[in-house]
């Protein structure tokens, strides 16, 4: 048992640091009904304060959590708040989604151009000596982290329960209009929630930091396995938050212990420890019982059913794809062979992006696990050509061997919506990258694939022009398709789906095979998109496919247009293009945060940038372009209709002195 003692112990003060950002979201969770996706940024932001403070600034280690914990947090706090969270009410809860992702992306891709990409020491906070309690020796700083958590988290129940306070956050995120009516302050009491709730963020993340350094990735990643101890609270619980983040810690500890001793061999098993809070997430997600897992968001604002993307077009966009194949068709003879080869890769996006518009602008779902479908496309085409399969053979079936994974992730899709959609794909991503991707199958042991060019009529297509061409032949192949599904039946399933399932329900459709096939059609193009890329490069390694690639494109995508073929043209460009013609190295960081602030911006706009200039001749003013511009043209058109008309139609008035009939 002796030996199990330190691991126990180390795992008692990690599950604490997780406690206290599992507790700061159920704060946040619990009052306003906004699930913070970023909540893992605000704890890597005050990390790298803390690190400014201490060691650019030569502050004292005390005096610096002060002014990040109870300075900086709840300034973020407010800014979340009433900055961003607050001018969103009437969204659905995918605009919540979407903009706490743009924040994670254009936070971290600021601290990123800030510090640089390596990690930065960080000194510690508490003494660096150790208590003999004889079979294991305690250091000050895991007593202190452990009795700090079971603090704040005894003071935070006895706050909820025993203070007018905590009573009005209690009563505000089931009816704010009736809290109101209560003297309590709906809006006060929000902001004062979410300052607690990044507050606890704070926390957490310069408790990390000393340990781990300040690097933007990992804080986020470690962070965000509270996540899997929210939900074991199903989001609503402090004390089960609380106990499952100090549980999952020690569990994650002991496997630490178990692997190196027992499963040395089993390379998979290698990512199990970290992997243990997004097991708990997934699995919480997709076994609970239907309807265990309620949004809060609808109650919060104003019970509005309003979506925050747009439901795509419903005709087949003949002229997009027609400019689409004439650009393409002209770039090799006008480009040279470098430029030819960011076209090539170009193309390969733009199937990836069109996939995915298929469950973000169609079916209004949100994923984020889009990274494994394209890492799974390219490694398997590899694995297959060093079998011998001919390319475009071994190309088809990349794509097939993701509709069955596609088609598990359809689960959560069938039970779940919105938010908790959201969560259970996200934490498929990760669980997939900790677990698989070390594995023989996918990128095996030394984390790189090697992937062939395609042979064509007996020859090699190794020239530039000639591999472009064929990728170009596919994108379109693949785009006509992806728009033909949302052009049939079943693309106005979807849509009116996405707009109410109820509805659908009612008139005898079942909605389960519709939202099945749109997940695997998503997954099968991700794949060749996968499978075209690795080919493009030859060599395909874990860091191109990592789960932040998925919010990265996520937000692109909602920046650029998510709900036609136009949006997913202009995200490919937007992420390709710029960094092919701007070499300086910070232009990838600068491209990630206003990947981020697009998102962020254009959450509730319709079809993002594609639909404000679309729609830019219908509106009188650019500030009115998003809000309230499709509606003001409309009626313009109708007075201007009216002002027209024949004077001998319906009579609009009738002489004084007649009768009415």
């Amino acid at each position: 048992m002796s030996d199990y003692l330190p691991f126990i112990v180390l795992g008692i003060t990690t599950g604490s640091i997780y406690a206290l950002a599992a507790m700061g979201l159920v704060v946040t969770y619990t009052t306003s009904g906004v699930f913070n996706f970023a909540h893992g940024a605000v704890a890597m932001v005050s990390a790298y304060a803390y690190y400014t403070l201490t060691v650019d600034w030569g502050l004292a280690p005390e005096l610096a959590v002060f002014l990040v914990v109870l300075g900086l947090g709840p300034l973020v706090g407010v800014i979340v708040d009433r900055g961003l969270f607050r001018r969103l009410q009437g969204a659905g809860s995918a605009a919540y989604v979407v903009v706490s992702i743009g924040l994670l992306v254009a936070l971290q891709g600021l601290v990123i151009i800030m510090y640089g990409p390596t990690s930065k020491p960080v000194p510690p906070i508490f003494p660096q000596k150790v208590v003999d309690l004889g079979a294991v020796n305690v250091g000050y700083d895991q007593i202190a982290i452990t009795t700090i958590a079971a603090g704040l988290g005894l003071g935070l129940a006895l706050f909820f329960k025993r203070t007018q306070t905590g009573l009005d956050m209690r009563a505000v995120v089931d009816d704010p209009q009736l809290a109101e009516l209560t003297g309590a302050n709906a809006s006060r009491t929000t902001t004062l929630a979410w300052m607690l709730g990044s507050s606890f963020a704070s926390l957490a993340g310069v408790l990390l930091a000393p340990t781990l350094g300040a690097d933007a990735l990992v804080l986020i990643l470690l962070v965000v396995q509270a996540f899997g101890a929210a939900a074991l609270g199903r989001l609503v619980s402090l004390p089960i938050a609380y106990a499952g983040a100090i549980g999952l810690g020690v569990l994650g500890q002991l496997s630490i212990k178990w692997v190196s001793e027992y499963a040395s061999g089993q390379t998979w098993l290698s990512g199990l420890p970290q992997s243990l809070p997004f097991i708990a997430l997934f699995t919480v997600l997709i076994v609970s019982k239907k309807g265990s897992f309620k949004e809060l968001t609808k109650s919060v604002q104003a019970r509005s059913s309003s979506q925050t993307l747009a439901p795509g077009s419903r005709r087949f966009p003949a002229i997009v794809l027609t400019v689409i194949v004439g650009v393409g068709l002209v770039i090799p003879s006008l480009a040279t062979d470098s430029r030819t080869t960011t076209a090539t890769t170009a193309m390969a996006m733009l199937i990836m992006f069109s996939s995915l518009s298929l469950l973000l602008g169609l079916s209004r779902q949100i994923s984020l696990c889009h990274a494994v479908f394209v890492a799974l496309g390219a490694t398997t085409l590899g694995h297959l050509q060093a079998d011998g399969v001919p390319f475009l053979p071994a190309l088809l079936m990349a794509g097939l061997v993701v509709v069955p994974i596609a088609g598990l992730l359809a689960i959560p899709a069938i039970r779940l919506s919105g938010l908790f959609l959201a969560l259970a794909t996200f934490g498929f991503g990760v669980l997939f990258q900790n677990l698989l991707y070390n594995t023989s199958w996918v990128f095996g042991t030394s984390g790189q694939v090697a992937v062939e060019r395609p042979t064509l009529f007996g020859n090699l297509l190794d020239g530039t022009n000639e591999f472009y061409f064929f990728v170009l032949a596919i994108a379109v192949a693949s785009v006509v398709t992806v728009e033909l599904v949302r052009a049939t039946r079943l693309g106005r399933l979807l849509r009116a789906t996405a707009d109410s399932n109820v509805a659908v329900e009612t008139l005898g459709i079942n909605t389960t095979a519709a939202r099945t096939v749109v997940f695997c059609v998503s997954g099968f193009f991700a794949a060749i998109a996968g499978g075209l890329l690795s080919s493009q490069v030859t060599t395909v390694g874990t860091s191109s496919y990592s789960f932040f690639q998925s919010l990265i494109w996520v937000a692109v995508l909602v920046a650029a247009g998510s709900a036609t073929l136009g949006g997913a043209a202009l995200a490919t460009t937007m992420l390709v293009a710029i960094p092919a013609f701007f070499t300086d190295a910070d232009v990838i960081n600068y491209q990630t945060m206003f990947f981020g602030i697009g998102a962020i911006l254009l959450a509730q706009a319709p079809n993002g940038l594609v639909g404000l200039v679309t729609n830019l001749p219908n509106t009188r003013l650019w500030g009115r372009m998003a809000d309230d511009g499709p509606a003001r043209a409309g009626a313009h058109a109708t007075r201007r209709r009216q002002r027209l008309a024949p004077t001998s139609a319906t009579p609009t008035s009738v002489p004084a002195t007649g009768a009415t009939r």
